[in-house]
């Protein structure tokens, strides 16, 4: 009974909070995820500033080569990793016109910039020696860079509803355009003398390693936030 009438008086904004929100999808394999943190700036009842930001990243590092000795070296191998990393940031300035909707429903439209940016590295080491001393052998890198850059515009509708005061669950979708730059691949190794050796190349022999150039992509239609938000009003 005290839940019926707390949400039957539930109170939505009125001007002047600001919100954060958490997303989760019930019947999803995560079901509770942060993509980003929303924060929303209620400039009246019927307008808000909107700003999504996310920051992160990942390391994974896979064994390539156990430690063991080599045959017929007086070294013991250590133990090779590929390394992938990864760091992403996007920034979402937008604005939202809410409507009256109802007492605990406030429905809106709104529109949205969007900019994102990853870089990935993969790092691989490697074991052997140089032409001049193959019996030293030493672990080298071979280090390659690459990424996006993502520039768009979403057109979004959506609605909150306040099943408790100034607590909400929310859905949105919207209609956009993204454009998506990949920026170019670069290589680079620790210890050329050894790169060298395990590649057959004569030590006089300059070695280069010319960018390699990925292109662009681009988008335009719906899209669908496939998640439930989880709102909550503060002043």
């Amino acid at each position: 009974m005290a839940l019926a009438t707390s949400g039957l008086f539930a109170q939505k904004q009125t001007g002047g909070e600001k919100n954060l929100e958490v997303q989760f999808a019930p019947l999803g394999g995560s079901p509770v995820s942060i993509s980003g943190i929303r924060l929303r700036m209620f400039n009246s009842e019927a307008s808000a500033i909107r700003l999504s930001v996310f920051v992160g990243g990942s390391t994974d590092a896979t064994v390539t080569a156990q430690p063991g000795t080599v045959a017929g070296g007086d070294e013991d191998r250590p133990e090779l990793y590929d390394t992938d990393k990864s760091f992403s940031f996007s920034l979402r300035p937008g604005y939202e016109k809410h409507f009256e909707g109802t007492d605990r429903l406030s429905p809106y439209v709104g529109g949205e910039l969007v900019f994102s940016t990853t870089t990935t590295t993969t790092t691989s080491e490697d074991w052997n020696g140089t032409n001049a001393r193959p019996e030293e052998g030493a672990v080298w890198e071979t280090t390659t860079t690459d990424g996006s850059t993502t520039f768009g515009l979403n057109l979004v509708a959506g609605t909150d509803f306040y099943f408790a005061d100034n607590i909400y669950l929310g859905a949105e979708l919207g209609f956009g355009f993204a454009k998506t730059n990949e920026k170019d691949s670069e290589t680079e190794v620790s210890d050329l003398d050894r790169y060298r050796a395990a590649n057959a190349i004569a030590d006089d022999t300059e070695v280069e390693f010319d960018p390699i150039i990925n292109g662009s992509s681009s988008s335009w239609g719906p899209n669908f936030q496939g998640t439930i938000r989880l709102g909550w009003l503060f002043n």
